[in-house]
């Protein structure tokens, strides 16, 4: 019995050492909104961080609004690594347009401009309530994401980019 004493004690010993050094190496809250702001537009204001956990893995909810666009913005980030996990911005003022004017080339340029070399593997134009949008799904190297653009002037109204690492 002293012996299976000896070898728990041991165990929580080293798990304790473990998670305390785990912990050690998790970024701030404070760090996760540095790296966050980086992601949003100069002006955006600063709403909460809450911390999360998904899949055993711990990651701050980062969110801010910008007035001007009235726009949300909700950005992830690993506690591990300080990586961006996902990034969502919505405006809310915003919606479709009675009016398609911009052509699928048109939407294909705005997605690349707003995330780079991503392969498209979905566009359509939907319609709504009687407005129009495109939307648009893509992936590329470490992500994959969604995008809606107005037809008639090319804004981008809601955007969700999922990285992988």
């Amino acid at each position: 019995m002293k012996k299976l004493t000896a070898i728990i004690t041991g165990a929580l010993t080293v798990l304790a050492i473990s998670a305390t050094a785990f912990a050690a190496n998790l970024i701030s809250a404070e760090e996760a909104r540095a790296i966050a702001q980086k992601q949003v537009p100069t002006g955006s204001t600063y709403l909460h961080t809450e911390a999360e956990l998904q899949k055993l893995q711990p990651y701050y909810e980062v969110k801010f609004f910008d007035t001007a666009t009235q726009t949300k913005y909700e950005i992830d980030v690993y506690q591990v690594n300080g990586k961006i996990k996902e990034y969502n911005m919505e405006r809310k003022a915003l919606g479709g347009s009675a009016n398609v004017i911009l052509s699928k080339d048109d939407v294909k340029a705005i997605v690349a401009k707003e995330v780079g070399d991503v392969s498209i593997y979905e566009l359509k134009l939907d319609r709504e309530h009687g407005l129009y949008e495109y939307e648009v799904k893509f992936s590329a190297s470490g992500l994959r994401g969604e995008m809606n653009v107005n037809p008639e002037t090319g804004v981008v109204l809601d955007k969700e980019v999922k990285y992988s690492f």
